[in-house]
């Protein structure tokens, strides 16, 4: 009985543990709950990128809300998204939709979370590039002058 005892400890802890980073989760995703003109006065966590964003799948930043959500909602489990229902958004209190401001890469979200599939669906398939300068080679730069005289700026 002892040892059945014992053999049970460790998940308890495990669990409480995971419990303990929920909460910290929450917290850090309750501050990204406000509306969007606030959040030039916040600032990312990105000490805890490998704890608060999808480094397993970066699809998911951009993916859409209800995968951005999906993912809100494992993170922070039913306890604490059930808890933060009934208070309203932009408000700094509600974790889920603090949660979906932080890793969403939507265009009124905070865009805190690190993603090489996003940042090439965004902008390695726009056409936003000044087409009079060019990358001479990848130390040099060209500022499009055609003057013969005015050398490439080195990096």
């Amino acid at each position: 009985l002892a040892l059945a005892l014992l053999a049970l400890v460790p998940a308890v802890s495990l669990v409480a543990a995971d419990e303990a980073s929920r909460q910290r989760y929450a917290e850090a995703f309750r501050r990204f709950d406000y509306p969007e003109d606030v959040f030039d006065e916040l600032e990312c966590h990105d000490e805890m990128d490998e704890e608060l964003c999808p480094m397993h799948d970066d699809t998911i930043p951009c993916g859409g809300v209800a995968v951005v959500e999906a993912f809100c909602r494992e993170l922070l489990g039913e306890a604490i998204v059930k808890a933060d229902e009934g208070k309203g958004a932009g408000k700094g209190l509600n974790a889920l939709e603090g949660c979906k401001t932080y890793v969403s890469w939507d265009d009124d979200k905070a865009v805190c979370c690190p993603s090489d599939h996003c940042w090439d669906e965004e902008y390695d398939s726009e056409d936003d590039y000044d087409e009079d300068e060019e990358l001479v080679d990848d130390d040099e730069f060209w500022s499009g002058d055609d003057e013969e005289d005015i050398e490439a700026e080195e990096f």
